[in-house]
């Protein structure tokens, strides 16, 4: 993990930070497998301090305009999970609108740093075609459940995908920021499933894996890509 801040002069914040990467898995696993009291606010502090110790992390690394709007997705996140574990009739659409509005942050930080028109490859507009298609289809066949929620779950659908297209066409790395958006869009589909159909019980499991997953290969990809302008942009693994 040292890899990371191979690029740094700061032993100590290097140390912290690889501390805070640690412990944000740790609490992932701890709340993916159920290791937690479920009284009281326990659900709520576990589930939200994973994302919360990558906000952390950007935090006390942060160097740029593109930390910033990291940090300020990742705490509009932490938002959202805390809304969605509180038990409330209101529940799903408080954390559908946090998440809403991470996911603006997100564009508006894939769009700063999107790449060259001449730069993006065949696979990735294939990909992202693929990508609204499968959404379609999705809001196609969940229509019928929705009922007041319709516009509410296709507004923020279509930003979700706008999300993951800006992720695809940004300079950040594929593998990780391209990947992590991907992963975000399964993550809030299963959700929904979840929300308006009947699923078996072990896909939470999947929700909460590709959430945690999508979020910390987005963080990495932004911290890890260097800044300096290159003719393609960002990190790359060659």
């Amino acid at each position: 993990m040292s890899a990371l801040f191979n690029k740094r002069k700061r032993p100590i914040q290097d140390a912290i930070g690889q501390f805070l990467l640690l412990a944000s898995f740790i609490a992932a696993v701890v709340y993916g497998a159920g290791w937690y009291p479920t009284d009281g606010l326990w659900p709520v502090l576990v589930k939200g301090s994973a994302v919360s110790l990558l906000a952390v992390f950007v935090l006390i690394s942060m160097r740029s305009l593109n930390h910033l709007l990291l940090f300020l997705a990742l705490c509009a996140s932490v938002g959202g999970d805390v809304l969605l574990a509180i038990s409330h009739e209101d529940s799903f659409m408080r954390g559908l609108t946090s998440f809403l509005l991470a996911h603006v942050i997100f564009i508006v930080l894939y769009l700063k740093n999107r790449m060259l028109p001449a730069d993006i490859t065949a696979l990735r507009v294939r990909v992202t075609a693929i990508l609204w298609a499968i959404v379609a289809v999705a809001g196609y066949f969940l229509y019928p459940h929705l009922g007041e929620m319709m516009m509410p779950v296709f507004t923020y659908s279509a930003v979700l995908t706008a999300m993951a297209t800006t992720a695809l066409f940004s300079k950040y790395p594929v593998k990780l920021v391209g990947l992590g958006a991907l992963l975000f869009v399964i993550s809030d589909a299963v959700l929904g499933a979840r929300q308006f159909l009947i699923m078996p019980e072990f896909t939470g499991y999947i929700v909460w894996a590709t959430y945690y997953f999508a979020q910390i290969l987005m963080t990495l990809g932004v911290m890890l890509t260097d800044e300096r302008p290159t003719n393609y942009g960002g990190y790359r693994f060659d």
